[in-house]
């Protein structure tokens, strides 16, 4: 009776073994995924703020009446494709699935970001406060956004249920 025993847990302990192997490399590879986007995003974020406060310096020259309406509008131009840019960079970001909101925040702050940009440059040439309205509530809306991008980035993400759930089913 001995020897049918140790057959059972050998057998019993190999793949108990294997069961946990498979689930720690499944974590980990969860865990890096997680911080490569969390690097990943905290990137663009930081390019994205420079980027920001570079213009808004150029906003701050024409407040300070160093440059005319044309010329910031001149400025804006070439800014927008440094913001479209940045954009389509986050659109193409990997993300793990369970972060698409993050993901999808950071697109459209960046997004509504640089629409507010366009219709500020059309205030500047206008004077159609209508246009200078519309950039302001996009600029709200793009920090709406960024509200939770930036939650994501000052916590530790937990480890997602569903993944808890495929290493439950394994058994």
């Amino acid at each position: 009776m001995i020897l049918l025993l140790i057959p059972v847990t050998y057998y019993y302990l190999i793949h108990t073994t294997e069961g946990i192997k498979k689930f720690t490399i499944e974590i980990d590879f969860l865990q890096t995924s997680i911080e490569d986007f969390k690097d990943s995003l905290n990137a663009l974020v930081h390019q994205s703020q420079h980027l920001t406060k570079s213009y808004h310096d150029e906003i701050g020259k024409l407040r300070m009446h160093q440059y005319d309406n044309y010329t910031l509008a001149h400025i804006t131009d070439t800014f927008i494709p440094k913001f479209e840019n940045l954009t389509n960079s986050a659109r193409i970001m990997t993300y793990p699935e369970d972060y698409k909101y993050v993901h999808e925040a950071l697109v459209n702050s960046l997004s509504f970001e640089t629409d507010s940009y366009k219709h500020f440059r059309e205030y500047l040439l206008s004077g159609n406060i209508t246009e200078d309205e519309i950039s302001n509530k996009l600029f709200s809306r793009a920090f709406e956004y960024e509200q939770i991008y930036s939650e994501f980035l000052s916590t530790t993400p937990p480890t997602p249920m569903k993944n808890i759930t495929k290493f439950i089913s394994m058994y």
